[in-house]
């Protein structure tokens, strides 16, 4: 009875309706809600059947309130089930080989990460990931695994010829982490994106004792939902009837008193069945040959109304040995491994007690797991111990299992994770030993640096908080002295996860702490980094600049001068002296202060290019005689793209797309892929200049993927916004593009990615205006209000928007007003070059000569047209295909505004004619 469904056919049929439209092509989200016991689980079993009978993938995993320490448990576990589907079907050698050979293509070295979470996976891609160096410090990883497991999803969804559904239960206990990857997922899998992929989630609905999380949440929202009621009274009669295989008139007295005793869930009613028949209340009768009841006094017994009381009573009923069994195993969660619960040293008949459970009903076995049969019966036999006891009860556990991994450094994660979980459970006041507190607090950085390895920053933090909590209980501030190495490294790793969450507040306290306690300024270099990225990523550049520049002098490292062309001039010979070949193959830099001291100059760099420029070239000065001195780091790709901008927007363009290839080709020297977003987005800006723009544009594609692989939301934010750009320059059609930018604010938006959202949505003003649109860009908030008055690069965008807007609807006085106040700022914008500078002066030549032709002024108004017209003869110079037609169209305008009527007809004709020749709009 526990096993079959009743009365869910309609709620069926929609959950099928769904999948079937998923694999036409929409997107398939279905989410499954009610009370518990409402038999959410057993539908989804149901329909897991319907999608196997139909030759799909049906994989699952369950989120666990006690099992949340091990990263992504949930998602890992329903991956890992496909990996081994794919490893164990002969059948499937084909796909298995093409998955293998997709994720090889599509995310290269970076599948390392996904193999750490996903441990089937790295038997299929074969053992030449294990020889490779992998870099740890990336800057986000929890958007890098979350971008990795779209990438994944969307590999198997296009390999596999069977539709693949995942489904995740107890979505109430899920992690923020897990739930953002799996917002991520839905986010990613849009209409027509992933015509083979289906998710289905079960949660409790809201109650005392579940707080879903808001992204929990979202999913129910963005979604189809599937609310499960309690079984009506008809309902029930039928599920009676049918178990006890009599006509439902005769069962419909008996059925009525159940429902009044359990309103109809289903869990309390086939917990009160059995328990009837443990009693003889509910008998099968020889002689009759059917069931039989005891009516009066089934009505007589008292019963509570919360089905979770009466499983405890239901519990109290068993042998003590079982009841300690049952708790036992409800520590470990909702289920464990036969072997793991035997071999921990615990009761040595506690297997046979869980056996007496398993007849009982409470507890089931399969393949040697033992499983509760509802998660409101494992809550019921964990309630059967004090809080105090538990505590108590769960260190214990976590001590006998630490015993192991003191033995065998290289114990099995699975069993790390258990042993510091359980001794977090139950927490510093469970210690009865001082020597506790030390070994919980090792045991914790080493868990958490196992789930930094795995990309689980939020984990990773709460393990380093505990490891802390219980240094602090047994010393309080004493620790740092006593244990200055262990001290400093929970609060450096603490901060760097605090400032990965966006957990600002804490990384303040954390980084505030070791700068106060560090016994050395190298000791703490890191935190006062993670400080810095923090204002950077609050839009706080000016801050962090003064930050940076400040902890640079400290360190001897000044970032100043007097004279722009004297610098760049300077680097220029310094290079001179190294040849290609010698730079690409220097030593690897090894000093740790020198590599902290990079990573402040390249965070000082994509920050000074947007409100400070002309401090720029000293930065990139520093980072290539650094490089060139001590050895390459990860930083120094970012030095030689900037440097080839930088170069290039003087006007050297060959001389700056040599330098952005040789970036390009640094990124495979030094180690890490951590700059790639960076070096891709800014070289991709000069390339547009070499080469032609339709087969440029897709440079920033790549930079978008090669940032959110190693988690750079900003360069990944910067990359998606230069490509929308890109596209319009291109003559991307208008509809596609307002598609596009929709798209675009949407990631900028749920990334809090300030600065690139207002510049997106001047743009997107401009998309609406031509398509003939009433939409307008949403309001501009008033930190957005501030950014656009103080930040010259985002106020230059805003009125060259308007300015172009106002000029292809010919409104004259509008035109005239913005492209003033675009002039009054430009020059103290962007230190690099951009393709929207070729854009910006290709607009500001026509707007110009437009003006001279109806002002007073036509004197100032043409110069600025002449010089705009042979900034773009320069560029044309470099790249016909793009700015040619653009170059002959200036001279054109000039030609007219100078009644030269002979002239302009023949640069028409000659702009007309390029653009036909070179496809560009």
């Amino acid at each position: 009875m526990e096993k079959t469904m009743f009365g869910r056919k309609a709620e069926l049929s929609r959950i099928k309706d769904a999948y079937q439209r998923s694999i036409s092509g929409e997107c398939g989200l279905v989410t499954i809600s009610g009370p518990s016991g409402s038999g959410k689980s057993l539908l989804a079993a149901e329909f897991g059947r319907y999608v196997c009978a139909g030759g799909g993938i049906f994989l699952s995993g369950k989120f666990d309130l006690l099992k949340q320490g091990k990263p992504f448990s949930a998602l890992a576990s329903a991956f890992d089930q496909y990996c081994a589907i794919l490893l164990n079907d002969d059948k499937l050698a084909s796909t298995k080989e093409e998955v293998a050979r997709q994720l090889r293509s599509v995310l290269g070295m970076e599948t390392y990460h996904l193999t750490k979470i996903i441990p089937n996976l790295a038997t299929i891609l074969g053992s030449e990931l294990s020889v490779l160096e992998h870099s740890e410090d990336c800057i986000n990883a929890q958007k890098r695994v979350q971008y990795l497991l779209c990438q994944f999803v969307e590999v198997i969804s296009i390999s596999s010829l069977a539709p693949i559904t995942l489904f995740l239960d107890d979505l109430q206990w899920a992690d923020a982490v897990s739930i953002a990857a799996v917002n991520q997922l839905m986010f990613a899998a849009g209409p027509s994106a992933h015509k083979n992929f289906f998710f289905l989630g079960c949660s409790r609905e809201r109650d005392s004792t579940t707080k879903l999380l808001p992204g929990v949440e979202f999913l129910i929202i963005g979604g189809i939902n599937v609310k499960l009621g309690c079984m009506d009274e008809y309902t029930l009669n039928t599920m009676i009837s049918e178990t006890l295989c009599l006509s439902p008139r005769l069962t419909r007295t008996f059925s009525s008193l159940i429902y009044v005793k359990t309103k109809g869930n289903p869990l309390f009613v086939s917990r009160l069945l059995r328990s009837l028949t443990k009693e003889g209340l509910l008998r099968p009768s020889l002689s009759q040959r059917r069931w039989e009841w005891d009516e009066r006094k089934i009505r007589s017994r008292s019963l509570p109304e919360d089905v979770a009381i009466f499983l405890t009573e239901s519990l109290g009923e068993l042998p003590q040995k079982v009841q300690s069994a049952l708790f036992v195993l409800s520590c470990f969660g909702a289920s464990s491994e036969s072997a793991f619960v035997e071999s921990q040293g615990l009761d040595r008949d506690i297997l046979e007690n869980l056996d007496i459970a398993v007849a009982e009903g409470f507890v089931e076995k399969k393949d040697d797991q033992y499983r509760f049969a509802h998660d409101r019966i494992q809550e019921a036999a964990y309630n059967t111990v004090s809080p105090l006891k538990r505590c108590l009860v769960h260190f214990n556990y976590g001590l006998e299992l630490s015993s192991l991994l003191i033995e065998d450094e290289d114990a099995n994660d699975s069993v790390l994770f258990t042993a510091v979980n359980q001794l977090n459970l139950g927490g510093p006041p469970a210690v009865q030993d001082h020597s506790q507190y030390l070994t919980a607090a090792k045991l914790n950085l080493r868990a958490g640096k196992k789930a930094m390895g795995m990309s689980d920053y939020e984990i990773a933090y709460s393990y380093f908080d505990s490891g802390i909590s219980f240094l602090r209980k047994k010393h309080w501030q004493e620790h740092w002295q006593e244990h200055y190495t262990l001290s400093l490294e929970l609060f450096g790793l603490a901060a760097k996860c605090a400032l990965t969450k966006g957990d600002h507040v804490s990384l303040k306290h954390l980084s505030g702490e070791v700068v106060t306690k560090a016994h050395f300024f190298e000791d703490k270099l890191e935190v006062l980094y993670f400080d810095m990225c923090a204002l950077t990523y609050s839009s706080r550049l000016t801050e962090s600049i003064e930050t940076g520049l400040g902890i640079l002098s400290k360190l001897g490292i000044e970032v100043k001068g007097t004279n722009i062309n004297a610098c760049v001039q300077e680097t220029k010979d310094l290079l001179s002296g190294h040849t290609d070949d010698e730079i690409l193959n220097s030593k690897q830099m090894t000093h740790p202060t020198l590599i902290m001291a990079m990573k402040f100059l390249g965070k000082l760099e994509m920050g000074m290019t947007q409100v400070m420029p002309k401090s720029v070239p000293y930065v990139t000065q520093r980072i290539i005689q650094l490089s060139l001195s001590h050895g390459l780091s990860p930083v120094s790709p970012i030095g030689f793209v900037h440097f080839g901008s930088y170069i290039a927007k003087l006007g050297d363009i060959s001389g700056g797309y040599h330098y952005v290839k040789l970036a390009r080709s640094l990124l495979d020297k030094v180690g890490s892929r951590e700059s790639a977003g960076e070096v891709i987005c800014v070289g991709a800006q000069v390339v547009v200049y070499v080469e032609p723009l339709q087969a440029a544009v897709e440079h920033n594609s790549d930079g978008y993927a090669a940032a959110m692989a190693f988690g750079d939301v900003s360069q990944a934010a910067a990359n998606k916004l230069l490509y929308c750009m890109n596209c319009f320059f291109a003559g991307t059609k208008l509809l596609t593009l307002r598609d596009k930018f929709a798209e675009l604010i949407k990631f900028l938006e749920e990334r809090k990615q300030v600065i690139f959202m207002i510049q997106s949505q001047c743009q997107q003003y401009s998309v609406y205006k031509l398509v003939g649109t009433d939409e307008e860009p949403k309001h501009v908030s008033a930190e957005e209000q501030n950014i656009l008055a103080t930040n010259n690069s985002v106020m230059s965008t805003y009125y060259y928007q308007r300015a172009y807007i106002s000029f292809m609807f010919r409104s004259y006085d509008d035109t005239k007003a913005n492209i003033e106040k675009y002039l009054a700022c430009v020059s103290h914008t962007w230190a690099n070059l951009l393709l929207a500078h070729a854009y910006h002066a290709f607009h500001t030549g026509l707007i110009s000569f437009w003006v001279a032709r109806k002002s007073r002024d036509d004197q100032q108004w043409h110069q600025r047209g002449k010089e705009s017209k042979l900034a773009l003869k320069k560029w044309a110079e470099s790249s016909q295909w793009t700015f040619e037609n653009k170059w002959y169209l200036l001279e054109a305008e000039e030609s007219f505004c100078n009644n030269d009527f002979e002239a302009a007809k023949t640069y028409y004709d000659k702009a007309i004619a390029s653009a036909k020749r070179h496809k560009v709009r």
